[in-house]
């Protein structure tokens, strides 16, 4: 049997071809994306995120933040 930890998925629109230019910032549990002409958006991560795992990818239009999240999984003992 296979089993695979849950992840927090965070996406939301960036302007096209801005992919490149992006930056990452992690503070405690907020992630800030910033770019050319002023494009800027934060999320925050749930308290069991394992934010040293953060990963991101830009698909065109779309920002996706991937995040395991920690500890036990619904249902287990």
């Amino acid at each position: 049997m296979i089993s695979t930890a849950p992840v927090y998925v965070v996406t939301c629109r960036v302007p096209p071809g801005l992919g490149r230019e992006l930056r990452v910032e992690i503070a405690g549990r907020t992630v800030r994306v910033t770019g050319a002409n002023g494009f800027e958006r934060a999320f925050e991560l749930p308290a069991n995120a394992a934010i040293k795992s953060l990963q991101w990818e830009v698909y065109t239009d779309i920002l996706e933040l991937r995040v395991p999240l920690e500890g036990p999984r619904s249902g287990d003992n």
